[in-house]
């Protein structure tokens, strides 16, 4: 396969969008990040044809939507004091039960929670709130059949529906400075640049987003929000020094499941973009970085406030899982609560779209090697066995 480059310039995009949003602010603080991501996307991603026209039309929407939330705030500075609650951030390895999670306490109806449609198109087009949303899903739920139409197996996997939940991770890519963007291309070299830049970017970022859809009268100011996101791993004093009030449930499960399943999900996530090659080591890697520094954390700040729970919990004692968290939260499950959770889960069940297949042959991970590189989390989940958390 021949590789495509985006046939745009950093200032040819950044010119385009305040063109199609008809916003001229110069938005300064993007250049940096957007030049090392279309470098690295030009030079190592070895995007087909298709794949570099919706990376093009990817970065409109972004710098759009950053331009439009630009104006609002300057427009109406009070936006910038919208209280949030909370948040209740699920968190730990990917592949360990953090969608059900996610999805099954937003049916709740007692948190804030973010939709695809919401993560895609977060700026208001008007500036005013409560404006008609019509064209804003339409566009994201275009794009969530676009992904299934150009990668298929994905949906088994991990399912993009514009109304449905979905974690931060696309809304993350709005500041530039985000680990997704290395989920769906082999960047190397925006990875090492990430690698130098404080994560604190991304959750300023995501702060001022909660806030700004607070005021376009989307989610409520008396509500916690809730979050999750697997790259939040390792991240946590940042997180709380954003977040005062937020909690983590950490969600564990056997890395022996875990990279197998998340290798193979990457490769359908690089599939849609041109090509799903992926290397096993980084995901090795990347995964023993994140939750070295997330037991470090731990272990220097005993006081954050951690509740663990394991994917065979998760799957096999849901309704005491989700006690322990609303018990952790500090928050009330009413029946009417625990109607609404209950009801979603009987009606999402495991491989509701299919098996999602995979094994560590065919990601080409041997099991010696990943209990040598992870054994501090391996001796983790022991001791969360030990001590019956989830019984």
């Amino acid at each position: 396969m021949s590789a495509h480059k985006i046939g745009s310039s950093v200032e040819q995009l950044m010119a385009r969008s305040r063109g199609i949003v008809g916003v001229e602010i110069v938005d300064e603080e993007i250049i940096e990040p957007l030049t090392v991501l279309l470098r690295a996307l030009n030079d190592e991603a070895q995007l087909d044809e298709e794949g570099a026209r919706a990376y093009e039309a990817k970065f409109l929407r972004l710098l759009g939507n950053r331009l439009r939330m630009k104006r609002d705030f300057q427009r109406h500075p009070q936006i910038a004091e919208q209280p949030i609650r909370g948040p209740l951030v699920i968190m730990g390895v990917a592949r360990s039960g953090t969608t059900k999670l996610q999805k099954a306490l937003a049916a709740s109806g007692d948190f804030n929670f973010l939709t695809f449609w919401q993560n895609f198109n977060w700026a208001s087009a008007t500036g005013e709130p409560h404006e008609p949303l019509e064209a804003r899903i339409a566009e994201a739920d275009a794009f969530c059949r676009w992904f299934d139409a150009r990668s298929p197996e994905t949906k088994l996997g991990h399912h993009f529906q514009a109304l449905e939940p979905e974690e931060e991770g696309p809304l993350s890519e709005g500041c530039l400075v985000a680990p997704s963007f290395i989920g769906y291309a082999e960047i190397p070299g925006y990875a090492q640049w990430l690698a130098g830049k404080p994560r604190s970017i991304l959750f300023e970022f995501l702060r001022d987003v909660l806030k700004y859809l607070q005021w376009q009268g989307l989610a409520s100011p008396e509500k916690p929000w809730l979050l999750k996101s697997p790259n939040y791993n390792g991240h946590e004093p940042t997180i709380r020094k954003i977040f005062p009030g937020a909690r983590f449930v950490v969600a564990n499960r056997s890395p022996l499941q875990t990279l197998a399943s998340m290798c193979k999900l990457v490769q359908c996530f690089r599939q849609a973009y041109g090509r799903p090659d992926t290397d096993s080591a980084l995901i090795i890697e990347g995964n023993f970085r994140g939750m070295e520094a997330h037991l470090a954390n731990r272990r220097k700040h005993p006081d954050l406030p951690i509740l663990d729970v394991r994917f065979e919990d998760v799957v096999g004692a849901f309704a005491a899982t989700i006690q322990r968290i609303y018990d952790h939260a500090g928050m009330t499950l009413t029946e009417e609560a625990r109607e609404r959770i209950v009801a979603w889960n009987a009606g999402n069940t495991m491989h509701k779209l299919g098996e999602f297949r995979y094994t560590l042959a065919d990601a080409g991970f041997e099991e010696a090697v990943i209990r040598q590189r992870m054994a501090s989390y391996f001796d983790h989940l022991e001791m969360i066995s030990r001590q019956g958390v989830g019984t």
